[in-house]
């Protein structure tokens, strides 16, 4: 079910599916629902919004602890670090550890609640307690990222296999399947034979505390670029510094400001005019003021990455009113429409990113315009409060509707 498809009013007197548990677990999407690093950001505003609108009761984290972590995470071994963190997290034994832990925690409640979990990383259904309905809320699957090289560093064809089994096995006991874009729709679909009707794509929201306001003021002929990233590599840094090099012929003030990188990447990319600001916490007033500064100020956003499920980052900017340069593979590409609300390139490409770069900074009348674009498109779509409204309105129907699971028939 698409955003435009959320248009039916619920009836009178049906029941409800809601105030439901929130649950999130795993170091890999964040044991703590409202801590502002958990899934990207997204759990904390997520959740508070949830509360807000009166849809959920409480939230529960988990994650393993002491020796039986530390054994898990012998038995995962790998030479390569990344490969050894996926096989760990992955892992159907560290899943069923989440699900047991979790399970713990709702028996102590009472029975029959409904629950919402945030990504797959254990088996909610199985955790429940008592019949009810379960509901979850995902920015990708790992079909997407065993497509992508990033993703599937170090898993085996076996390992893979029973990752996207375990999964299966939670999507087809799922009631409502709730999306960040159609792209991940798509995927449940095709890759977990999942009904479209019970795949209902309720977007995400910018992890901002308020939503900005329009600046009138702002000049877009200042020529200064914005990107954030915590992995170089994957959301296409080295490609972006190729290019930006070509842009400082062309426009020799022009700064490009990298936020999230740690450090510096290897000298043997070109860094004249490139200012580093390694990590920017919201949750530090001073850190965060430089960051909202940038978004002010900036007249471009570039995320071209190689593999993106949907770049909160992107909607963040889009409501500053700032064009944004964005690869248009993956759920990423569906934030804009190419050429009015933003520019899309292909993931890698050097030539495509300098001439998006010099055709808005040379030109700040279309930059104005597609930032406003941009903003009234993100604006519709993409804040927390419209987010968890579409959430309420597809639970309402959910409630019109009989179970859609054995688990939920009398």
């Amino acid at each position: 079910m698409s955003i435009e498809a959320l248009t039916t009013a619920p009836g009178e007197g049906t029941p409800q599916p809601y105030p439901f548990v929130g649950l999130i677990g795993s170091g890999l999407v964040g044991r703590e629902p409202f801590d502002r690093r958990s899934f990207s950001g997204i759990s904390y505003y997520f959740f508070s919004e949830c509360r807000r609108q009166g849809l959920m009761e409480e939230a529960h984290g988990c994650e393993l602890h002491g020796w039986v972590k530390w054994a898990q995470l012998a038995a995962s071994w790998h030479p390569n670090r990344d490969a050894w963190r996926m096989r760990f997290y992955l892992s159907n034994r560290y899943r069923n550890s989440l699900t047991r832990i979790m399970r713990a925690k709702l028996e102590k409640k009472a029975p029959g609640r409904a629950i919402l979990q945030v990504g797959a990383m254990f088996d909610g259904p199985a955790a429940q307690h008592g019949p009810s309905y379960c509901f979850s809320y995902h920015d990708a699957t790992i079909a997407m990222r065993l497509r992508s090289p990033f993703g599937s560093r170090g898993m085996s064809e076996r390992f893979a296999k029973q990752a996207m089994a375990f999964e299966r096995s939670v999507y087809q006991k799922v009631d409502r399947i709730f999306v960040m874009g159609e792209f991940l729709a798509q995927s449940f679909e095709e890759d977990f034979d999942i009904p479209p009707h019970r795949i209902v794509n309720i977007s995400h929201g910018a992890n901002l505390d308020e939503i900005p306001q329009p600046d009138a003021a702002k000049d877009y002929s200042i020529p200064e670029v914005l990107f954030i990233a915590k992995e170089f590599e994957r959301k296409g840094g080295p490609a972006l510094l190729r290019a930006f090099a070509r842009i400082r012929d062309r426009f020799p003030g022009a700064v490009l400001h990298v936020v999230g990188v740690p450090t510096p990447p290897p000298a043997d990319l070109p860094l004249n005019g490139v200012e580093w600001h390694g990590f920017l916490r919201k949750e530090n007033p001073r850190e965060n003021d430089k960051l909202q500064a940038l978004f002010k100020r900036c007249s471009v956003f570039v995320l071209a990455s190689l593999y993106e499920p949907f770049g909160i980052s992107v909607s963040e900017a889009m409501l500053y009113a700032i064009p944004p340069v964005i690869t248009g593979n993956w759920g990423l590409g569906e934030k804009v429409e190419p050429g009015v609300s933003g520019v899309h390139v292909r993931p890698g490409h050097e030539d495509d990113l300098a001439v998006a770069l010099a055709d808005l900074l040379g030109n700040p009348a279309k930059a104005a315009a597609m930032g406003k674009a941009a903003r009234e498109r993100a604006l519709d779509r993409f804040t927390w409060p419209s987010v968890i409204a579409r959430l309420k309105k597809s639970l309402h129907l959910a409630g019109e509707e009989r179970p859609l699971n054995n688990q939920m028939q009398p």
